[in-house]
């Protein structure tokens, strides 16, 4: 008796799709304001109704104060990049296709410091920013820095990347 080498239940005449790798869609359920206010086009951080305390990443409680009091607020994305870093290898599928990608450390005007996504124009560190929020292609939101003297980059100016929805 000879055994077939195919699996039980697989049917060899359905097509096979092709499935298109999503960036890490995992976030918190506080992180969804930054995605809200990214689907608007808009770059909002929490600040604190107590310290007035700028928070980045999204939290439930202001790190200054502890207090719960947090509001969305628009943000003018000033900032200075810092550092500056080459990713060459990701673990995750969906960026493994997008490799080489420069990611920066930016300290915001307005007092936290942020990873980002550096647009290509961006000169070394240091190097004034300005920081905004896209949606990436999994629907999430992402910081992303470009030129501090641009006022907001044209989206098609920014479509060679591949990795967001720009």
């Amino acid at each position: 008796m000879t055994e077939s080498s195919e699996e039980p239940g697989c049917d060899s005449l359905v097509p096979q799709t092709t499935r298109v790798p999503l960036p890490p869609g995992l976030r918190s359920r506080v992180a969804l304001g930054l995605t809200a206010a990214a689907a608007r086009g808009r770059f909002e951080l929490q600040v604190c109704r107590e310290c007035g305390a700028v928070q980045y990443p999204p939290r439930e409680a202001c790190h200054r104060c502890l207090s719960v009091l947090l509001d969305w607020k628009l943000q003018d994305g000033g900032g200075e990049l810092i550092s500056e870093t080459m990713l060459y290898h990701s673990h995750a599928e969906f960026f493994r296709e997008h490799l080489p990608l420069r990611l920066g450390m930016v300290r915001l005007d307005s007092g936290p410091t942020a990873i980002v996504y550096l647009h290509r124009k961006v000169p070394p560190a240091p190097a004034r920013v300005k920081v905004d929020t896209r949606l990436d292609k999994g629907g999430h939101a992402v910081l992303v820095a470009v030129p501090g003297d641009t006022t907001k980059m044209a989206d098609t100016d920014m479509a060679d990347n591949g990795l967001l929805q720009w």
